[in-house]
């Protein structure tokens, strides 16, 4: 099938245009930014994500996919059109539908003959009914005739290229028959389950996805602070949740909070049009409510412990808002970084970063912190040192060179990628998620003990 995507070079578009290129399909991943094209066409990739160079590199070969910033060509070689652009954050909460609606205008002002327009990118319920509506009014003929589908994407970071490749199910919203022939063509080599529905029900499908996972992500970190407060150990509770098909193990791992281009912006989304339609949400305001209160705890340890935080040095792990990704949208290490500077603005602290893939991030946070070049540089004289990414290399660490490096022994391991009676035996100061601070006098006291 001839397929284009508009938005093409950015992180759902590009990873949808080179899946579907693998499946055979003939791609045209279209977009406005030159620069991002030029990459692309010299065989590069505006972004990080493990396995795109590889699916980027057999799509080329295959000569089954073509980068251009030419929309004429996008709409009239192909019989399925697919946007993908961004539907970032708009004011209190809602989505910000603007670069959809002008794709919206510029695609129906070239269609000539009949298309399915797809909206790949997360937009409310009722976007669909409202991209009719526009490709209407912007048609040059009133009666060329086209179909909107809603399909909406499920691709986690870090994980996007297996997710697309190998999804757990698709999702199709249609609301006449021959869309979805169209739909299930497009799909006939992916051996999953098709959830096929109108176009309101499939919208709402990865609001309700994404609320839910960031509620498990909140409950857990809630459970964690009580674990803490009453000594028990939140590793043996996880043991005892997982095991329970009931639950299960995913996004159940405590950690600073849920971040990242998708869960914040979909749940903040789903309370604005929620509320427009008469409907209250308590549990899910609650959900984001828990998730500021995580890096504030964060913050508030770091300073008790170092007591005078005047000239003292942090050291900080990871930048990308989860490990595989150069992401840092939503990161909740940057969001750590803007309140720890914040509030303590007139201590001159320094703020040494290191992540293996980020090595900058917007100003003004830019310019006020260190990025050394290797990890070892990061944790030179560090008074504190705090794990923000659950990067592999991160937990290969050699934790008794790190307690020679550091001048004041502290970490702050908001992913508990280490071992903690090690640590605490090493002779670190130690905070874990959910990890009670006196377990390790327990540990101190079976210590002390088998020394005499």
């Amino acid at each position: 099938m001839n397929v284009s995507i508009i938005g093409g070079t950015g992180y759902v578009g590009l990873i949808t245009g080179l899946g579907l290129a693998i499946h055979g399909n003939n791609v045209i991943c279209m977009d406005t930014d030159l620069r991002k094209i030029e990459t692309l066409n010299n065989g590069e990739l505006p972004i990080y994500e493990e396995g795109l160079a590889e699916l980027l590199k057999e799509a080329t070969d295959r000569n089954k996919i073509v980068f251009t910033n030419c929309l004429k060509t996008a709409v009239n070689k192909s019989e399925l059109i697919m946007l993908a652009v961004g539907t970032p954050e708009g004011k209190n909460g809602e989505t910000d539908l603007s670069h959809l609606v002008q794709a919206l205008k510029l695609v129906a002002n070239q269609i000539d003959s009949y298309r399915t327009i797809v909206i790949k990118s997360t937009a409310p319920v009722g976007t669909c009914e409202m991209a009719r509506t526009i490709i209407k009014d912007h048609l040059k003929n009133r009666f060329t005739p086209f179909d909107v589908v809603s399909n909406p994407e499920f691709l986690r970071e870090g994980n996007a290229v297996r997710d697309f490749l190998k999804p757990e199910r698709i999702v199709i919203g249609v609301d006449v028959y021959a869309s979805e022939v169209i739909m299930k063509e497009l799909y006939q080599s992916f051996d999953v389950p098709i959830v096929l529905t109108d176009t309101r029900s499939s919208e709402m499908v990865k609001y309700a996805c994404n609320a839910y996972l960031a509620t498990r992500i909140s409950f857990i970190n809630e459970i964690s602070e009580i674990s803490e407060k009453v000594n028990a150990d939140v590793h043996a509770i996880l043991e005892g949740m997982k095991l329970d098909k009931r639950i299960g193990e995913l996004y159940l791992n405590p950690g600073p909070g849920f971040g990242g281009p998708c869960l914040t912006k979909d749940l903040k989304s789903l309370i604005s049009f929620a509320g427009k339609a008469n409907a209250e949400l308590p549990l899910l305001k609650a959900v984001l409510e828990r998730n500021e209160v995580q890096i504030s705890n964060i913050i508030d340890y770091v300073i008790s412990e170092l007591q005078d935080v005047r000239g003292k040095k942090i050291a900080v792990l990871g930048l990308s808002f989860k490990a595989g990704t150069n992401d840092t949208r939503n990161s909740p290490a940057v969001h750590l970084l803007e309140k720890l500077l914040e509030k303590l603005l007139d201590t001159k602290i320094l703020i040494h970063v290191y992540d293996p893939v980020v090595k900058s991030i917007e100003e003004p946070l830019n310019s006020r912190v260190v990025f050394p070049k290797n990890i070892e540089d990061t944790l030179r004289n560090a008074d504190c040192l705090i794990v923000m990414t659950e990067w592999p290399k991160f937990k290969e660490l050699d934790l008794e060179k790190i307690y020679h490096l550091m001048r004041t022994p502290l970490i702050v391991d908001t992913r508990n990628i280490f071992p903690y009676r090690k640590v605490y035996s090493l002779g670190f100061r130690y905070k874990g998620i959910g990890i009670a601070s006196k377990r390790f006098e327990t540990i101190q006291s079976t210590l002390e003990k088998s020394i005499v």
